[in-house]
């Protein structure tokens, strides 16, 4: 071997595809030059190189980087590494001459960029073998997450640039076929209704244009991306349309995003298509009522200024030729929260744009207009004028080219403006987070006076936290009793395309949450600690934390900011997307009595929660309210333990014991049943009265009483909690996760520390708020109101539930004897099922768990009883015990193996 300096000209390309039957290629180049030491094979051949990355992956399909060894040789691979993505070739591997290697994502340490990379092929020696150095500007913009993998059409010389490679269908193992890396566009697709307004599968539709002026019959096509091919004679005529739907459930179109390659029987990529449901792309499509729909046939399907979102229209292609792509805006930056009287630059790339403004609006006021410049790359930049501290100031880039306006946000995205706050100090001291809302005084009044909203209803406002704002998110009043209080609980519903995490503030991203007044916890601590507990204890819990709320740079409120139990908080459960949800409402506690009222009575205890298409009548929850309320003994637990999520259950049991939430035997709970794994689960929701208070009559939500009970029994009327409560094997289950959590939670100190930290970043706000909207009954400040909770509920539930045995078992052991098992594994060696025995004569708590011999880690609330076993799985699905175990629990598997 020998070393050899090379210069290197790296071709900067970039490509559009167009063109009416074919795809024809443009390209433009520039050049730089880049010094390697690269090392050839001593007999002059190429030998191994790296042939194929699928650098930005799409749903549905992985990373991978490939190599080939195009040698006269066998290659012994131990030792050489791929620099950029942590991989080595640690065993002894042979690379025969002419074979390919793939190394999947799951393979090595950290991922490929979607944007740039260095990749380098280095041997056991170190030397440079190979170099990519590949970014997503200049490069087959297919391959940039359109559903195409970059492959290499150039092996004679090392380190080439984006000119050696085209891109095509991913290929992991093959050699690159030409065909597979044109668009042919004779039939394309026109219009994707991917997510109905009613969450309807089978109102979903994908249309095609045949763009030819022959027939073409669609049998033996395929739709790669949805799985979906013709099996039957499928003709579609000269320039005309075809429908395809309704889908079914196996391939179910994605509501984030998706790619589909329209695929003919000689295996020529057709079309190719895409979307997301945010920004560049249109996201009103994405379950608002409108569809995707593409406005030149033969511009490409990837492109999404190619596309809008409009009424659906099945069956009528509103595609024309003289028609061009929309302009779209990119890598958009500004400064957040910039300095009083600092001017706020803008800088971003426009594509398809002949002319470009800016429009901005201070505060409420009118909407003034910027000249943006523009330079050859399309770069852009503009400087709005500096403003007062606490200023809102949004803007929108608008462009104008051949297709039309297009603006950032874009068309169909459910923001008019972005922006930011000008830094200010807050009208008073505060250690909180400051949560900005602004919206006109006169939308305000008309907002806090409408108490009959419902659903998606609202009023438009902007909210902001650290300088970052969310433009034309809807607000209204929520609750039951609390829409009266003077003080309003309020929800927040995001725009279409928009989730937020308040800049790192929140745990995961949310589309909506609530604001929580506290207006009837004089300690505004309850639902924060209910959240706590629920954190402590790993099972379900929504996010809880205070916060300074400002309308218009004024002090609001002191609020807490609380997690929407949505349908993307659901999706966190792991719940699947067909679950049934329902909460129950007024007095619903599962039992016979409401059985039989007509669909709207029976929703005004059971509120569904879920899409109406998903069993129309409530046959499958009336099933199993009377399944519950006849079968008796041992018939009844069978049942539970077969279609019951028994560890759900008995943590929600445990943990609202220790939180004494006083409505949920009737009210405030979800009642869910996920066919994914046929079981049934009890959620427990609103956590405003939780620990000592209780709703009665005359003053019901208002009561100032504070009482700790043991609360053994409740909620016993609940028909489903009942029969956890009423079986000795159940009930022993929750009283040891009880008892665990307990000494956790209520353990000497805990508690105490959590509200003297509450109160020493609250209690400045927690004056204001008292001044600003008063309270209910008995005057209290925030550390009397922290006071009683301590002394007249914690301090006797701890005495109640760990300070004596009287209520409880005691404590458990430290190292209880739990005997692991294999049951199952497959022909790799993976494990699973597993199963867990306790030989002993008490009730064991393995919730959280980790069991090294099974790979598992176990959900909250697995409890196993005295002499009793339990079978471990890690897939979901119905719960069938292979054995004497009468639970069966689904587990998650150590992270890494």
């Amino acid at each position: 071997m020998f070393t050899q300096k090379l210069k290197i000209f790296l071709i900067l390309t970039f490509s559009l595809l167009v063109g009416c039957s074919a795809s024809t290629i443009e390209t433009s180049t520039s050049s730089s030059i880049v010094d390697l030491d690269v090392n050839p094979d001593q007999d002059g051949t190429t030998g191994v190189r790296i042939s194929e990355i699928n650098f930005h992956a799409v749903e549905g399909s992985s990373e991978f980087v490939e190599l080939v060894n195009l040698g006269a040789v066998d290659a012994q691979m131990q030792g050489w590494c791929i620099e950029g993505i942590d991989f080595c070739f640690e065993e002894l591997t042979i690379l025969s001459t002419g074979e390919y290697f793939v190394i999947d994502e799951s393979q090595y340490k950290g991922a490929l960029s979607n944007d740039s990379e260095e990749l380098r092929l280095v041997d056991s020696l170190g030397q440079i073998i190979d170099v990519l150095n590949y970014d997503d500007d200049t490069w087959p913009e297919l391959a940039d997450g359109n559903g195409h993998s970059l492959q290499r059409i150039d092996f004679v010389t090392p380190n080439v640039g984006a000119g050696a490679w085209s891109s095509g269908t991913p290929s992991p193992g093959y050699e690159f076929l030409e065909k597979m890396s044109v668009v042919a566009r004779e039939i394309v697709f026109s219009e994707v209704h991917y997510h109905p307004l009613s969450d309807n599968p089978s109102e979903a539709f994908v249309e095609l244009v045949n763009n030819t002026s022959v027939s073409v019959d669609l049998n033996g096509w395929c739709i790669q991306g949805i799985q979906y091919c013709w099996e039957s004679s499928a003709i579609i005529e000269p320039k005309s349309v075809f429908v395809l739907k309704p889908f079914e459930s196996a391939i179910r179109l994605s509501h984030s995003r998706g790619l589909m390659q329209l695929v003919d029987d000689e295996l020529n990529v057709q079309d190719i298509m895409r979307y997301e449901d945010s920004d560049p792309w249109p996201a009103s499509a994405d379950g608002y009522g409108l569809s995707l729909q593409r406005l030149n046939l033969k511009f490409d399907g990837f492109e999404p200024g190619n596309w809008i979102a409009g009424e659906p229209t099945p069956g009528v292609s509103s595609a024309f030729e003289g028609s061009s792509v929309l302009p779209i805006f990119s890598k958009v930056e500004f400064e957040l929260s910039p300095s009083a009287g600092t001017p706020i630059g803008v800088t971003g790339r426009v594509k398809d744009a002949q002319s470009i403004e800016l429009g901005y609006r201070i505060d409420f006021g009118p909407e003034e207009i910027l000249p943006v410049d523009v330079a050859a790359d399309g770069s852009i930049s503009v400087s709005i004028p500096g403003q007062v501290a606490g200023s809102l100031v949004r803007f929108r880039l608008i462009g104008r080219g051949v297709g039309g306006e297009g603006t950032f946000p874009r068309q169909g995205d459910g923001a008019t403006y972005t922006g930011t706050v000008v830094a200010g100090e807050p009208d008073s001291p505060t250690s909180l987070p400051r949560l900005q809302w602004f919206m006109p005084d006169e939308l305000y009044d008309a907002a806090r006076l409408e108490t009959t909203l419902h659903g998606d209803d609202g009023f438009p406002a902007v909210f902001a936290y650290d300088g970052e704002i969310v433009d034309n998110v809807t607000i209204r009043i929520k609750g039951n009793q609390a829409r009266s209080n003077k003080k309003k609980k309020w929800k927040v519903m995001l725009p279409a395309g928009h989730t937020w995490d308040m800049g790192g503030l929140l745990e995961t991203e949310v589309d909506e949450f609530d604001l929580l007044p506290a207006a009837t916890d004089k300690s505004f601590a309850r639902e924060f600690l209910t959240s706590d507990l629920q954190r402590l204890s790993g099972g379900y819990r929504q996010e809880v934390f205070p916060v300074r709320l400002e309308r218009n740079n004024l002090f609001f409120g002191l609020y807490m900011y609380g997690e929407s139990s949505d349908a993307d908080w659901r999706d966190s459960l792991g719940l699947s997307k067909d679950s049934l949800v329902y909460k129950a409402e007024r007095v619903a506690k599962l039992s016979l009595g409401n059985l039989d009222l007509p669909k709207t009575d029976f929703s005004t205890f059971y509120q569904r929660y879920s899409p109406e298409f998903l069993d129309p009548e409530d046959a499958i929850l009336r099933g199993f309210i009377r399944t519950i309320n006849t079968l008796k003994g041992e018939e009844l637990i069978d049942f539970a333990f077969k279609h019951i999520d028994v560890p759900q259950v008995v943590e929600a049991i445990a943990t609202m014991r220790i939180a004494q939430n006083p409505e949920w035997q009737h009210k405030n709970y979800y009642v869910v049943f996920d066919p994914a794994d046929e079981l049934w689960r009890l959620i427990p929701i609103d956590a405003d009265l939780n620990f000592g208070r209780r709703w009665s009559s005359p003053c019901n939500a208002r009561c100032d009483e504070v009482r700790a009970d043991p609360y053994m029994s409740y909620p016993d009327g609940n028909r489903l909690a009942r029969i956890f409560l009423k079986d000795e094997v159940f009930l022993g289950m929750v009283d040891r996760r009880t008892r665990s959590l307990a000494d956790e939670f209520l353990a000497p100190g805990y508690v105490e520390a959590k509200i003297t930290n509450l109160y020493d970043i609250m209690s400045a706000d927690a004056a204001r708020d008292l001044n600003q909207w008063g309270q209910y009954g008995d005057s209290q400040t925030l550390e009397e109101a922290q006071e009683i909770l301590l002394t007249e509920y914690f301090v006797p539930k701890r005495e109640m539930y760990i300070l004596t045995d009287k209520y409880l078992p005691a404590p458990q052991i430290s190292n209880p004897r739990i005997e692991v098992s294999v049951t199952k594994k497959d022909p790799d060696g993976t494990v699973l099922s597993g199963r867990l025995s306790n030989s002993g004569l008490e009730f064991v708590d393995v919730s959280l768990r980790t069991f090294v011999d099974i790979n598992a880690v176990l959900p909250a609330g697995v409890v196993i009883p005295p002499l009793g076993s339990i079978d471990v799985v890690f897939v979901k699905s119905p719960r069938i015990s292979e054995g004497t175990s009468r639970l069966v629990v689904l587990a998650e598997r150590i992270a890494g193996d």
